[in-house]
């Protein structure tokens, strides 16, 4: 599959969408062309791989109670950026220079927002379930962040994005074993 260059796409019609289940992978498309592609390694963890034109990274997620999501050249230790995930903010930081603020666009929508430290909005996505599965996500970037920053940004918000989904499903496939209905079997009385 030939990539596209992210400097020549049109940035307005930007898509993740579900390509795989097994093992999961992601497309970001703009139009008809093919920008990236996140796959991850093995069904269960967090290593993914992202292919783009510009290159290939490697994205992995560190830490339970702090987590920390670092993006990596394939093949090399040097990090390009990372995403410290905390309660209710997290923040990104580039290597090269930039930081940055990820926060959920409000509590009944389920679209990230990411801001520069002056509270200017440079990345909106939306996530698009399908049932309780992350089918796909729509993107808009702000015109004004260079293209290879960008691209970076997409790729590493839009990881986090399916990690913390993966986590809420996992979340709600336990609720049913809480509370008074839960089986004798696991340990909970009436």
């Amino acid at each position: 599959m030939v990539l596209a260059p992210f400097a020549t796409v049109d940035r307005s019609t930007l898509r993740w969408l579900r390509t795989s289940e097994t093992p999961l992978e992601f497309t970001l498309s703009a139009g008809e062309s093919t920008v990236a592609t996140l796959r991850w390694a093995a069904h269960r963890g967090s290593l993914a791989t992202a292919e783009t034109a510009e290159g290939s990274w490697t994205l992995k997620r560190t830490g339970f109670l702090s987590p920390r999501l670092t993006v990596r050249p394939k093949g090399s230790t040097e990090e390009l950026a990372h995403l410290a995930a905390h309660l209710r903010h997290h923040t990104l930081e580039l290597t090269q220079g930039g930081a940055y603020r990820l926060r959920r666009a409000g509590l009944l929508l389920p679209a990230w927002s990411l801001s520069t430290g002056s509270g200017t909005e440079v990345l909106h996505v939306e996530p698009v379930p399908d049932g309780r599965k992350l089918a796909a996500g729509a993107v808009l970037v702000e015109a004004d962040v260079a293209a290879a920053e960008a691209l970076l940004l997409v790729v590493l918000v839009w990881y986090f994005i399916v990690l913390a989904w993966f986590e809420d499903e996992t979340a709600e496939a336990l609720a049913p074993f809480e509370g008074p209905d839960a089986p004798e079997s696991l340990g909970h009385r009436t």
